[in-house]
């Protein structure tokens, strides 16, 4: 299957190395990798922003492709997370209902 044999990042410069092991038997499918399968499998780390160097690899020698490769990706530094501030819980009220309020007024009316 795919593995990532080296990933470095130097500032905004990202540089991936992935090897493919070779298809022995006939019934395993053929597989290729191109820039569009890498940029998936590096998105949950990196924010790619654009490639500088493509590459494809295959699982098998037809069509003289590569069990190897190397990509480079310029890539934006990442966001860091700041958590989300502690809501405030809420204090109640000093004050009572409106209708609450009115009922009192219209109770000491009544006793008047």
């Amino acid at each position: 299957m795919l593995k990532i044999v080296e990933e470095s990042l130097n500032e905004d410069i990202l540089h991936v190395k992935l090897i493919v092991e070779q298809r022995t038997i006939a019934s395993r499918p053929l597989m290729m990798f191109k820039t569009s399968q890498v940029i998936s499998l590096l998105q949950e780390k990196y924010k790619i922003i654009e490639c500088i160097k493509e590459d494809i690899i295959s699982n098998s020698k037809n069509g003289n492709h590569k069990q190897s490769g190397t990509w480079i990706f310029k890539v934006s530094q990442p966001v860091k997370e700041t958590p989300t501030p502690k809501r405030a819980t809420k204090k109640p009220s000093t004050k009572g209902s409106i209708r609450g309020r009115m009922s009192k007024i219209a109770k000491e009316k009544n006793k008047q």
